[in-house]
């Protein structure tokens, strides 16, 4: 049963359409403002999990290899990583989210550089407690 992704062209979203086969046609209206003016999107392909499955692939200590809990940047790209694997679920702000908040930390830590304060002279403690 194939899922076909369409964003509207008049709110910018996302909607998805079941079919029951591949040769059902779909007239897709967006859910989210009734517009019929939409577009076709590729999507990639799904392949379907349990959750257990995947918090099982995402607890496998060789993902953890390049991860530095130090640096924004490095926990970014996990955080996307974790968020690939379960999907909407997360949400579809999510990337966006996680870059706002590393720009938020780089910006801090350039203030703290330029003022001469550590990390922990600000309060952000790096440590584990």
């Amino acid at each position: 049963m194939p899922i076909y992704e369409y964003r509207c062209e008049a709110c910018g979203k996302k909607s998805e359409f079941l079919t029951f086969r591949i040769s059902d046609e779909v007239d897709p209206v967006c859910k989210h403002c009734g517009s019929e003016k939409m577009v076709r999107l590729i999507s990639r392909v799904r392949v379907i999990m349990s959750e257990e499955t995947r918090l099982e692939s995402l607890a496998d200590p060789s993902k953890f290899g390049d991860l530095d809990e130090n640096d924004p940047k490095s926990m970014a790209k996990f955080l996307k990583k974790m968020g690939r694997e379960f999907g909407d679920e997360l949400g579809e702000e999510l990337g966006g989210d996680i870059d706002e908040i590393v720009e938020a930390d780089m910006e801090e830590e350039d203030r703290s550089k330029e003022s001469g304060e550590s990390a922990d002279d600000t309060g952000l403690d790096s440590s584990p407690e």
